[in-house]
């Protein structure tokens, strides 16, 4: 089973595909000063629910772009059924090589830093992408401490911690004015809705080769959640703008 459409059985219906709230990405939003005449882009925008929030709270233009199909078919949907379509488009691309337009005064990432190789490239493609005076709204997992067992930790070696995610902000010329933690509640929220929806395709496809795929693979992320990533992984989202 390819990656996109696992993502699609386990996450596609989610409302967010990390997480995050409605209401962090109303205050990233606010603080970024977004407002009539800004434009937001999304890279990795999934079903378009940050662009969309942000577009009918503070009147922003908006361009999402995300390489599976049917999340840009279903931002697509939720933008015209929210009367958003003259504000926002959406895109089906490969962000790492479309040509984006210009001069965003914030680009977001969340969850989204793989399709650059990790969170330090992401946060730089972000930049380049960024106007000159545009922010980066930055979201990803981080370690929670030094606890996770190094046999764990050895399996992850693309999370960062909080210090290393601003570092690379830093790095790039931007300072961090805001931060946003989710709280376990929002981590459980979050995949409790993968565990849902995945066992509701179980039992609509019992009996195929795919299901029997997908059930090891729930269980495996079941497991990793319950012993370890519940207690040592975070989600964070981190609003960097221009020094």
């Amino acid at each position: 089973m390819n990656e996109h459409t696992l993502i699609h059985i386990t996450q596609g219906s989610l409302r967010h595909m990390n997480p995050v709230t409605d209401e962090a990405v109303l205050e990233a939003g606010r603080t970024a000063g977004i407002g009539e005449g800004s434009l937001v882009i999304d890279v990795g925008a999934g079903n378009g629910t940050a662009l969309i929030l942000l577009a009918d709270a503070y009147g922003c233009g908006g361009y999402g772009i995300d390489i599976r199909e049917d999340a840009c078919r279903a931002a697509s949907d939720a933008a015209a059924n929210a009367g958003l379509s003259k504000q926002l488009e959406f895109v089906c691309d490969d962000a790492t090589t479309a040509l984006l337009p210009g001069g965003a005064d914030l680009v977001i990432s969340l969850g989204s830093a793989d399709c650059w190789g990790g969170p330090d490239e992401a946060i730089r493609a972000c930049a380049e992408r960024a106007g000159e005076n545009g922010s980066i709204l930055f979201g990803d997992r981080v370690w929670e401490g030094s606890r996770a067992p190094p046999e764990f930790a050895r399996e992850w070696p693309e999370i960062r911690t909080l210090y290393e995610l601003i570092s690379a902000g830093r790095q790039e010329g931007y300072v961090p004015v805001w931060v946003w933690h989710a709280t376990p509640a929002d981590w459980d929220r979050y995949e409790s809705g993968i565990w849902t929806h995945t066992a509701a395709w179980l039992r609509e496809h019992s009996g195929t080769p795919e299901a029997e795929e997908l059930a090891a693979y729930l269980e495996a992320i079941q497991d990793e959640y319950i012993l370890f990533g519940r207690e040592t992984i975070g989600w964070t989202m981190i609003l960097f703008s221009p020094v």
